[in-house]
C-alpha cells in the first residue's frame, strides 16, 4: 500500500483510519513508514508551536515532536477526535510548552496578574508583549486569552471589569480563590452559577464562613475565577495555583 497521507480528502479518509487502526493493532512496519511519511508535518507543527525550525539532528525539540506525535497516534480516537492531523497537532504542541515552561529559568509574570494594574493600562499591549522572544508562551497566552474573552461575555463581563474588581491585597486575593473554588468543585453550585450567570449566594453561604457582602463586593473577579478553574486555560490556573 502506498502510504502517502498529509493530502487526505474525504473519499481516503476510511482507508487512513484503516492504517491507524492496523498500527494502533501493533503493525511496527507501517507504523515506522507512517512516522517518516509525516516527518515534514512534524516539522511543520514544531515550527507553528516554537517558532522556529527544529535541528532534526540534535535539537530537543525534535525529539519531543517525534514522541508527542507517537504519543498522538496511541491516544487518537477516531469517535471523539476531530481529525488525526488536528489531534497530533495539539499534543505537539502541548507537549513543546510542557518542555519550553520546564526549561525556563526567568519566572515570568502570569498574565492574569495584568488585571491589577490602574484601569487606564493598556491591557492587551501588556499580555501580548510578556516575552517577545518566547513564542511558545506568547502563543498560549494569546490562545488562551482569546478564550477568556469569550467565556466572560457568556456571563456579561469585560475585562475592564476584573481590572476594577480585582482585590489588591493578597489575602482578600485567596479568600477569592477559596470561594471560587467551592463553587467550581461542587457540581451542584456550578450548575446554579452556570444556569443563572452569577453566584448562587443562598447555597454558597452555608458552606464558607465569608459575609454575603464580601462576596458581592468581589463577585465578578470570583466569577472569572470559577470559569478559569472549570476550563483548559493551564497558564491562568498556574496563576492562581501559585497565588494558594
Amino acid at each position: 500500500m502506498n502510504v502517502s497521507f498529509w493530502g487526505i480528502n474525504r473519499h481516503e479518509k476510511e482507508s487512513f483510519l484503516n492504517i491507524l487502526r492496523r498500527i494502533k493493532s501493533g503493525d511496527l512496519i507501517l507504523k515506522e513508514k507512517f512516522i517518516q511519511d509525516f516527518k515534514p508535518f512534524i516539522i511543520k507543527s514544531l515550527y507553528q508551536a516554537s517558532g522556529r525550525i527544529p535541528n532534526i539532528e540534535s535539537s530537543d525539540e525534535y525529539s519531543i515532536g517525534l514522541v508527542a506525535f507517537n504519543e498522538a497516534i496511541e491516544k487518537f480516537d477516531e469517535d471523539k477526535n476531530c481529525s488525526f492531523k488536528s489531534f497530533s497537532q495539539q499534543v505537539i504542541k502541548r507537549r513543546i510548552i510542557d518542555y519550553k515552561r520546564s526549561n525556563q529559568k526567568n519566572e515570568k509574570v502570569y498574565p492574569f496578574s495584568y488585571f491589577e494594574f490602574e484601569e487606564s493600562s493598556n491591557f492587551e499591549e501588556r499580555y501580548l508583549t510578556a516575552d517577545p522572544h518566547d513564542h511558545v508562551y506568547n502563543f498560549e497566552v494569546k490562545e488562551e486569552f482569546s478564550s477568556l474573552l469569550l467565556k466572560l461575555e457568556e456571563f456579561g463581563l469585560s475585562i475592564k471589569d476584573l481590572i476594577s474588581s480585582t482585590p489588591k491585597q493578597k489575602k482578600s486575593k485567596q479568600t477569592c480563590i477559596k470561594i471560587a473554588r467551592i463553587i467550581a468543585q461542587d457540581e451542584a453550585l456550578f450548575a446554579k452559577f452556570n444556569k443563572k450567570k452569577t453566584i448562587p449566594y443562598s447555597n454558597l453561604v452555608k458552606q464558607i464562613d465569608v459575609s454575603q457582602r464580601t462576596i458581592e463586593r468581589n463577585r465578578k473577579y470570583i466569577m472569572a475565577l470559577v470559569i478559569i478553574l472549570n476550563s483548559d486555560l493551564d497558564v491562568l490556573k498556574n496563576y492562581i495555583e501559585s497565588m494558594e
